[in-house]
């Protein structure tokens, strides 16, 4: 069966073989064309859905692959513990009489706490993957990416025109340099996310020390 990151690592693989061809089709592109505008704009948008896009499937595969493990909620960080817990309390504030809240304290956080771990509930892109929110999630996983921090202005500019160009509004990427330098932060900070969570399963930094 392959690991987190084989599976990371293939999703990456094939979305930087469709980036590579995007960016062969502008290469053999006439300059300065109409041609060649439309295919930066498509790829601004491939660029962006390909970073929207590993990211939410590398949040996925890390908690797909701890369920795996069966570890205990009491076993977990607080950071990890709360977010498996994230659907039972947004039903919990659904419903604050002052016996639910007697019933959940003495007797169902306990019986949480003993269970096996499961996320039912996964972290969300908004399909605007800001840095803020990009870090937000990353640090309800209990992982660190420094590189997004590095990139934040790219990565910013990326959401920004990418939704531009979904609104039907007329944004010009210059040239094939112009976008290569987004290309290289998106995929820098791709990477990153994956050497995170891999060294964070790994390492089991998930749990709580003894």
């Amino acid at each position: 069966m392959p690991d987190l990151s084989d599976v990371l690592e293939a999703d990456l693989n094939w979305r930087e073989a469709e980036l590579a061809s995007f960016t062969a089709a502008i290469m053999a592109a006439p300059k300065s064309t109409i041609r060649e505008k439309t295919l930066l704009r498509g790829a601004w948008a491939i660029l962006y859905s390909h970073y929207e896009g590993f990211c939410k499937f590398a949040w996925d595969a890390y908690l797909d692959e701890l369920e795996k493990k069966s570890v205990k909620r009491s076993e977990l960080t607080s950071e990890m513990a709360a977010l498996s817990l994230r659907k039972n309390f947004k039903s919990l504030r659904g419903a604050l009489s002052d016996k639910d809240l007697w019933e959940f304290g003495s007797t169902k956080f306990l019986e949480m706490q003993n269970s096996i771990a499961t996320f039912e509930e996964k972290l969300e892109t908004d399909s605007n993957l800001w840095p803020n929110l990009y870090r937000d999630n990353a640090r309800a996983l209990g992982v660190a990416p420094t590189l997004i921090d590095q990139h934040a202005t790219e990565i910013k500019t990326l959401v920004s025109r990418r939704n531009d160009i979904a609104h039907g509004q007329k944004m010009i990427i210059k040239d094939i340099q112009e976008y290569k330098k987004y290309e290289s932060a998106a995929l820098l900070v791709m990477h990153d996310l994956a050497v995170c969570l891999i060294e964070s399963f790994d390492t089991e930094s998930f749990k709580l020390k003894a």
